[in-house]
């Protein structure tokens, strides 16, 4: 009994950065912290003003290059570019037949990895891109075509600085949001010119492309029960998406790219309201990115046991999205890691989601790998055959004839279950 009320009082008398730690494992809170988010576990509701800019619109056409529009490539984390550095990177992708790259350059828990001048990004810059246009210079030399990946409205260090800016939850909405990482209010138009700013000065940089990642609302309970203070009108989330999109791409002279969820292949619309809609963003991007990650669709398979049958999976997924998407790039994001799939995962796995991406019409691939293992991903590579390699995506009216079977759907949800009918008992 005296343990027990022992510990109580230790967490009583806890300080206050303390309780606002809890909300996320990675929150940048410690003793010494003075940010608002640290020092406050409730926040205020109100709304600092702020008057959105107004940029040089360049209009809605950016020329894609063709090494862009069939970039065959991979995501390199931060720290693995800082370590391995450029020469030897563009190297090893010459050397297996590819001839593209995702750095991140704003990371998903809000780190901005290069010298930003953009004042929002003051206070969360971790500099592992020291000298990013030598880095893009030694790239370029080598023929590899570089993206710039940046992560749009999950953060987790924006919402301690401003409060204000962040998604909130609970009962008086006091609270900021955590969905497995803090969020910014996608409505909030400051933080929709945070992230065109940090994009602008990505172009001046010198990248080729901006992809955009997490351009979406938090899924599951916990985005139904958030708030979005900035939301005035109850827009819909597809909506407000779209014109995020929209200022972008009149404000860039590059092309831009998007990640999206693999599951929305085999939907239409946004059931889900994530904010992502294929059919919707494809006006406003140059290229899309479906990430068909084989772990992430446990769900479509018995006992979550991923089979084979993922492969026809994949296929019908992207082949959809080439409907809906038919005037830009198709690039998906294919899984180079064994979570999920351990009993599958090999070369012969990789060589199989090529095929399947390309059938679909598929113009370029990224494979994505956070441990940065790629042994497994170039033995793939090797076994479907570098002339392979090289034509991917080359032959793009082949989609029509690899069509898949009768049970994918052209249209609507693919895996709606039919209701049975209870029989009444007499």
């Amino acid at each position: 009994m005296i343990r027990v009320c022992f510990v109580l009082l230790l967490f009583a008398a806890a300080p206050s950065w303390a309780e606002s730690a809890k909300i996320y494992n990675h929150s940048p809170c410690h003793p010494k912290n003075t940010w608002p988010g640290c020092v406050k576990k409730f926040h205020s509701l109100e709304l600092r003003p702020y008057t959105p800019k107004k940029y040089k619109d360049h209009g809605l056409e950016d020329k894609m290059t063709e090494l862009g529009r069939n970039a065959r490539g991979y995501w390199a984390t931060p720290y693995f570019v800082h370590r391995v550095g450029a020469r030897r990177m563009a190297l090893g992708l010459k050397r297996n037949h590819l001839n593209a790259v995702v750095i991140d350059t704003k990371s998903d828990f809000g780190r901005v990895l290069y010298p930003s001048k953009v004042k929002l990004s003051k206070k969360q810059q971790k500099h592992l891109i020291r000298n990013p246009r030598k880095l893009l210079d030694t790239l370029h030399k080598h023929g590899i075509y570089v993206i710039a990946r940046l992560v749009c409205f999950k953060d987790s260090r924006l919402p301690y600085i401003r409060p204000d800016l962040s998604a909130r939850i609970g009962h008086r909405a006091r609270r900021l949001l955590s969905a497995g990482a803090n969020w910014l209010d996608p409505y909030s138009m400051e933080v929709q010119d945070y992230i065109i700013d940090l994009a602008l000065e990505l172009q001046d940089l010198g990248f080729d492309e901006i992809q955009f990642d997490y351009i979406r609302f938090p899924k599951g309970l916990v985005s139904r029960l958030g708030t979005w203070l900035h939301n005035k009108d109850n827009t819909p989330r597809a909506t407000i998406i779209k014109r995020f999109l929209e200022r972008v791409d009149r404000a860039l002279t590059i092309p831009i790219s998007t990640d999206v969820y693999g599951l929305t292949t085999l939907v239409d619309g946004d059931p889900r309201r994530l904010g992502q809609s294929i059919e919707e963003m494809a006006r406003y991007v140059d290229a899309i990115s479906p990430m068909m990650y084989a772990n992430g669709m446990q769900t479509y398979f018995k006992d979550s046991h991923v089979t084979e049958r993922i492969y026809s999976i994949l296929h019908c997924g992207l082949w959809r999205a080439r409907q809906k998407a038919l005037k830009i790039t198709l690039r998906p994001y294919l899984q180079a890691y064994p979570n999920g799939v351990e009993h599958l995962f090999g070369p012969d796995f990789i060589r199989r989601q090529l095929i399947a991406a390309e059938r679909a019409g598929s113009d370029g691939f990224l494979f994505w790998n956070p441990a940065m293992r790629n042994g497994v991903v170039y033995r793939g590579l090797r076994l479907l055959g570098h002339d392979r390699v090289d034509g991917f995506g080359k032959n793009p009216g082949q989609w029509k004839q690899n069509a898949p079977g009768p049970w994918c759907k052209r249209t609507g949800d693919v895996f709606t279950k039919r209701k049975r009918r209870r029989r009444r008992r007499r």
